[in-house]
């Protein structure tokens, strides 16, 4: 089956909302950062369905963030997919480099990175923040990221 990537609409946000935790309301907050021009929001279908998705936030030097596939579609290429569009996105917009940060507990995400062209640039940065668990509970988490880095091509 064909993936389709592009930006995320309010009814893709909503899709992605059914099988976030209780009071999670991530996909409605990278549609609210979109709507205001901080991201793009990119959503990865398949007959309808979204199967991952991602936040590219813009600035200067693009960051890409959030970037998630649902565990029964990964090793598909949905990630990859993902990535190439919000790096056609950035170089449309005139940006020359993308950066992202991975989890030094992710070495499957992070190999991802590297077969895509990503190189560390060796920075890292440790950030405390909350979210919700699968039940619903609101937790803290401390996450250390390895910081990587892409030219796009002009």
């Amino acid at each position: 089956m064909t993936v389709e990537v592009r930006r995320a609409t309010a009814a893709d946000a909503s899709r992605l909302a059914a099988s976030e935790p209780p009071g999670a309301a991530v996909a409605a907050s990278h549609l609210r950062r979109q709507e205001a021009g901080e991201v793009l929001f990119l959503v990865a279908l398949e007959v309808g369905e979204p199967l991952g998705s991602g936040v590219l936030v813009l600035g200067d030097v693009p960051e890409l963030r959030h970037l998630f596939v649902d565990e029964v579609a990964r090793g598909r290429g949905i990630g990859a997919s993902l990535i190439g569009a919000a790096e056609r996105e950035a170089a449309a917009m005139g940006a020359t480099l993308v950066e992202l940060g991975v989890g030094v507990d992710n070495p499957r995400a992070a190999a991802l990175y590297r077969r895509l062209g990503y190189v560390e640039t060796g920075e890292r940065s440790t950030t405390t923040y909350e979210y919700v668990d699968r039940d619903g509970v609101r937790r803290t988490a401390t996450e250390t990221d390895v910081h990587m880095r892409k030219r796009l091509r002009g």
